[in-house]
């Protein structure tokens, strides 16, 4: 009967994967042409998403940087009014902000500044190769500007110069004063460092007895070497080139590493148009988004088309990047239609011979299991024999179905044990951190919310335990646990960290105000009686220790610490006070 069931089933699969072998090959070698379009697209749509996100990489970067400096007005609760936040008056407090800024994508924006109205100067500039900070004071009144060599804020270590310098009247200054809004400058060249540059600038206002008075203008500058090294960086196809420019064609950065100006002949310097540069390929492919492909960009969608050109067609994605207010900035992508070609012959045949391979293995695997079946199906083949033939029935041991049944309800029970408190309910400690380690990463990644972190940790619960056992202990877990349950949002989060710990996540909560009545209303929820059983009741005390992100920290592990440190000192502190009275 086995020898039958081979026939039956294993012989027919053999030959139906040889079939499904030999119909690939040919498959694959017909349609190596179509692979090659279709590649085409699949790899600059794909690498024409990665330079968005480096483009808005570097963009947010520098908003990120003047929010620090200089944080927009907080919203009320009710949406009904704004509330304006306090920018400091000493240019030694702003200097703070500053270090504290420049630190945030050194790579990218090093250097930070502010001006005020009354003439004051001061900025923060890091310079990476060497590690040293140089800070640049303006006392308002004063012609002239020192720079130091600085250890930290307000440590001077040298004076390295002196010179005139006025930022009332450059450009940015002048740009952001007339402006409502954070604004770009046009990129302009840094002859020091032969680097293309923007500013980022923005006016500054406090709110003096219900009047907005402006206290002068913060800005940073826009390094877009970082970009020119993302894109040299690019996985693109051999022969290929990518580039950024602008609408009117100025290179901004390229893969070539193109230089971003060009000397004129009366030594005055200009702008280097992605037209005109060295690479035939660039050339070719900038005259065809201006004259072919500009007026149909839409934001952030690339425009895929093919050159035909004598020597061999090329693949052109073009896309409008998002940006500031007055950036128009195109990508693009070109590439020969050959280096394509070879590259997809060369992975089709890998495909090829990892398509064989894996239908052979795949045909051993299933001839395996087969096997294993039939010896499932002997086993009762030699039952029913053993009855036809009026001997005793002989056991089979198959538990095919009931294994994995089983097998799936233990995966079940262990999930609940692995994510969740037995006692409580809610999520033990490694679920709770695994979440919060998760909500950190998508927030400093990107512009995600603030949250902050609560530790409680009861008082007194020993004494109750003491007093009227480990059962009542458990009510007062279990009690308090639905309560914190009861007392937090939906997008919120609560776990217990073993013993009379607790931890509450709260999403985008970070305000001192809002924090102080949600410990209160905690303190009023959690420190009601609880009914112990047997007519009796009890209560504890909670203390809390409160870790806002990212202020106190952009770790977990940081964020646990100081948690844990201020509900420490709050738990002292209400010793104190109760020792005294």
């Amino acid at each position: 009967m086995s020898k039958s069931l081979q026939r039956i089933f294993i012989l027919p699969f053999i030959v139906l994967m040889l079939v499904l072998a030999v119909m690939t090959a040919w498959v694959v070698h017909r349609s190596t042409e179509n692979l090659s379009d279709a590649a085409a697209q699949k790899i600059l749509t794909s690498l024409s998403a990665r330079i968005q996100g480096e483009v808005e990489r570097h963009l947010s970067s520098a908003e990120v940087i003047l929010s620090a400096i200089a944080p927009d007005p907080v919203a009320s609760a009710d949406k009904q009014f704004s509330l304006p936040l306090n920018f400091p008056k000493e240019l030694g407090q702003v200097e703070e902000r500053l270090w504290i800024a420049t630190g945030l994508f050194p790579d990218i924006n090093n250097l930070a500044y502010f001006a005020a109205e009354d003439g004051g100067f001061v900025s923060v500039k890091r310079l990476l190769l060497d590690a040293r900070v140089e800070v640049r004071y303006r006392q308002p009144g004063s012609k002239t500007s020192d720079v130091y060599s600085m250890s930290g804020p307000q440590q001077r270590l040298a004076l390295l110069r002196s010179d005139q310098f006025d930022p009332q009247q450059r450009p940015w200054y002048k740009n952001a004063m007339a402006q409502t809004r954070p604004s770009w400058s046009p990129v302009y060249i840094d002859f020091t460092k032969k680097e293309p540059l923007l500013t980022l600038s923005k006016k500054v206002t406090v709110d003096q007895n219900n009047h907005q008075q402006v206290v002068g203008v913060v800005a940073t500058d826009l390094s877009l070497k970082q970009l020119t090294s993302f894109l040299e960086s690019l996985p693109i196809p051999k022969g290929g080139i990518a580039y950024v420019m602008e609408a009117s064609e100025e290179l901004i950065a390229s893969s070539l590493n193109e230089i971003a100006y060009v000397r004129n002949a009366d030594s005055t310097i200009k702008r280097q148009l992605a037209s005109e540069g060295s690479s035939a390929l660039m050339h070719l492919s900038a005259l065809h988004v201006r004259q072919t492909m500009l007026s149909q960009l839409r934001l952030a969608q690339p425009l895929l088309q093919k050159i035909e050109n004598e020597n061999d067609d090329v693949h052109i994605a073009a896309t409008l990047l998002k940006g500031g207010d007055g950036l128009h900035w195109i990508s693009v992508l070109a590439v020969p239609r050959s280096a394509l070609s070879s590259e997809v012959e060369s992975i089709s045949k890998n495909s090829l011979m990892l398509g064989l391979v894996s239908i052979f293995g795949v045909l051993l695997i299933a001839y395996l299991l087969l096997a294993r079946s039939m010896r499932d199906l002997r086993k009762l083949s030699e039952a029913a024999q053993s009855i036809g033939s009026g001997l005793p029935f002989k056991r089979v041991d198959i538990h095919r179905n009931d294994e994995i049944g089983v097998l799936a309800q233990s995966f079940q029970n262990m999930e609940q044990n692995l994510h969740f408190d037995t006692l409580t309910k809610l999520l033990n400690r490694e679920a709770f951190i695994s979440q919060l380690t998760f909500r950190s990463r998508r927030a400093t990644d990107g512009v995600g919310l603030p949250f902050t972190l609560l530790f409680i940790d009861l008082d007194s619960f020993k004494e109750i335990n003491d007093t009227y056992g480990h059962e009542a202990g458990d009510k007062v877990l279990i009690e308090i646990g639905k309560r914190l349950l009861s007392s937090i949002r939906k997008e919120d989060a609560a776990g217990r960290f073993g013993g009379d710990e607790f931890a509450v996540y709260l999403h985008g909560v970070a305000d001192a105000s809002i924090l102080e009545q949600i410990s209160s209303k905690l303190h009023k929820t959690l420190e009601m009686p609880i009914d112990l059983g047997n007519d009796k009741r009890g209560a504890v005390g909670i203390s809390i220790g409160i870790a806002v992100y990212p202020a106190d920290g952009q770790a977990v592990d940081e964020l646990l610490r100081v948690a844990d440190m201020r509900m420490f000192e709050g738990k002292r502190r209400r010793k104190a006070e109760r020792d005294a009275h």
